[in-house]
């Protein structure tokens, strides 16, 4: 019964109800992973606040210092009664307090053996603080220079000097004593000064104020002496030492506080790693499980219909659907979805004949027309050019040829050697120019109806580039022009012609665009993968218009020279080509009036690629 409702819904419904499931688990395992999440969150804040306590008490170290080396020596002190260090020891004091009560609200607090940690740090900072006050105390008692205690020793000590209550030696014998305590601090220097003091009381025990003042001159001296004891140093029992072992209890117990933070954050963090590994499995199995059953629900009817429709497709659509694969009481859209394709199929197989007929006839005519259009564009184009070429770029070289043939035809018995040796001279360059032009409107041609074969090799570029140098340097002397080569031997991996043809190419372009006593600069370059040639010239320039007509290779793009030199306007739509095919690249930087670069890249013989 279930079986046959969830087949009758439709397959929104089913998306619908598997979707809500998978989403149902994922809220579930959201919940559960904030809940971890909030846990975590109260142990780092817990061992935050652990953190700050610890920083407090090294900074009450820091503060207990200053007063014991500074604070305590400054009469504003006795006056005032306080300092900066004392009331920045009772602010951390307030700070450490607070951040005690935050640890306590911690849930995370109330578990045994943290709480008995808590509750020792409290009790040893308490402890601490109230060993501070009493130092502090015993600080102001002490007192300094007419402060205290010590204000009270020298002001016994001037009323028996003064007042000559005593004699000058036996006075001198217990500032002598005094001092060596205060500046040695001498135990011996003090019980010296004690027994000296009584021994002296006695002796002027018959001038009743000397015996009074020289009294109290020894208590005075006395409770300084306890006062000091009391307050101790680093290295001695007292005040100061007991507060230094305070703050190393107090230390240690926080550090055995955060390890065992530290430890249950550990071991919950291993319970939280299996609850959730284990949720991800359950989610991971249930997930599968579900969408596997609605999957299967969902793509059977489809899969059942698809494998019909391929039965129809491959008969040619002779048969409808075959219903062994589809049940005809389907509700859902699977169903209406067969009804409707068979059809389909009726009328599909009706006109398939016609169409299959007409379409064949028309794909053969169309791709004939299609290859036909081809050639004619590509023939045309190269008729266009040629005659463009010959009847534009070629004329003027020939035409020069023949006036001076005419010329020389005419005049040959009155010329002199210097005029026979201008004559041959023109007609050599202008011949070779059209010779130069006829290479280069063969090699475009072959370029074009892809005659020309490559053939990649290692092959040396700084000997390419020493050749093509020798051949072009006659030109380059003729117009005063200085070619400078920085070159390095290295293997690149080209065809030998068409690389000497590119270098040719260029070289000859800077003659032609250099203006006499100018510099062409050739460099070569390399990095890990690539060879670079850089060739420079100090020349014309050119526009960015001009620039960017270069490689247009549906463009004849040529103009004179610095000499009035004529090209056909192929060289560099040729250079670009062979060097793509040679997996290189070539790059044009110019500005008007101030020179020309041509970056050739080329691949090196072995690189990585």
């Amino acid at each position: 019964m279930i079986k046959t409702q969830l087949r009758n819904l439709s397959i929104r419904n089913k998306l619908f109800l598997s979707h809500f499931l998978i989403l149902l688990i994922t809220l579930l395992i959201i919940v559960i992973s904030v809940k971890i999440n909030d846990k975590r969150l109260m142990i780092h804040q817990m061992i935050g606040q652990l953190d700050k306590i610890r920083t407090h008490i090294g900074k009450q170290a820091e503060a207990r210092q200053v007063f014991l080396t500074t604070d305590r020596f400054t009469e504003s002190f006795y006056i005032s009664g306080s300092s900066n260090s004392v009331y920045n020891y009772q602010q951390l004091v307030k700070q450490i307090d607070s951040s005690l009560i935050a640890i306590n609200e911690n849930k995370i607090a109330t578990k045994p053996h943290i709480a008995e940690k808590l509750l020792s740090i409290t009790r040893n900072i308490h402890a601490q603080e109230v060993f501070f006050e009493r130092m502090v105390d015993s600080v102001k008692q002490l007192g300094i220079g007419e402060q205290g205690l010590m204000g009270a020793f020298l002001k016994h000590k001037k009323e028996l000097k003064e007042n000559r209550l005593i004699s000058e030696a036996d006075l001198n014998k217990l500032d002598q004593l005094s001092s060596d305590y205060f500046t040695k601090k001498s135990q011996s220097s003090a019980i010296s000064f004690d027994s000296l003091a009584r021994k002296l009381i006695f002796v002027y025990e018959n001038n009743q104020t000397a015996e009074i003042i020289l009294d109290e001159f020894r208590k005075t001296f006395v409770r300084i002496v306890k006062l000091e004891r009391s307050i101790g140093g680093a290295d001695e029992d007292g005040l100061q030492n007991e507060l230094i072992k305070q703050s190393k209890s107090n230390d240690e117990q926080i550090a055995a506080a955060l390890q065992s933070i530290n430890q249950l954050y550990e071991e919950d963090l291993g319970r939280i790693e299996l609850i959730f590994y284990g949720l991800i499995g359950v989610t991971l199995i249930a997930g599968l499980l579900l969408s596997y059953l609605i999957s299967m629900e969902v793509t059977r009817p489809i899969i059942e219909l698809n494998k019909a429709t391929k039965e129809v497709v491959a008969t040619k659509f002779k048969d409808d659907i075959n219903p062994d694969f589809i049940d005809e009481m389907r509700m859902d859209e699977i169903g209406q979805l067969a009804i409707n394709f068979n059809l389909a199929i009726r009328k599909i197989r009706r006109s398939i004949k016609i169409i299959q007929d007409k379409s064949e006839s028309l794909q053969a005519k169309n791709q004939q027309l299609l290859e036909n259009e081809e050639t004619l564009k590509m023939i045309s184009a190269q008729k266009d050019k040629f005659l463009s070429i010959i009847s534009h770029d070629m004329r003027a070289p020939l035409s020069s040829i023949i006036s001076f043939l005419d010329y020389y035809k005419d005049n040959f018995k009155n010329f002199s050697e210097a005029e026979i040796e201008f004559v041959s001279s023109n007609l050599n360059t202008h011949v070779k120019k059209v010779v130069e032009m006829l290479d280069g409107l063969l090699m475009w041609s072959r370029s074009q109806t892809g005659e020309i074969q490559m053939n990649l090799q290692p092959i040396d570029l700084a000997q390419i580039i020493t050749d093509t140098i020798a051949i072009l340097n006659q030109s380059a002397i003729t117009k005063n022009i200085r070619i400078r080569p920085y070159i390095h031997s290295q293997l690149i991996w080209a065809d030998k012609n068409m690389t000497a043809f590119i270098i040719r190419n260029i070289i000859s372009n800077a003659i032609k665009f250099t203006n006499e006593g100018g510099i062409i600069d050739i460099n070569t370059k390399r990095n890990k993968y690539n060879a670079f040639v850089i060739i420079k010239d100090s020349g014309v320039g050119m526009s960015p218009d001009a620039l960017s007509k270069l490689f247009q290779d549906n463009v004849s793009y040529s103009t004179f020279g610095t000499a009035n030199e004529k090209g056909i306007g192929l060289g560099l739509v040729l250079c670009k080509d062979f060097m793509n095919k040679m997996n290189g690249t070539i790059e044009i930087e110019s500005l008007q009036g101030e020179g020309t670069t041509v970056n050739l890249l080329f691949p090196l013989v072995g690189r990585g690629d």
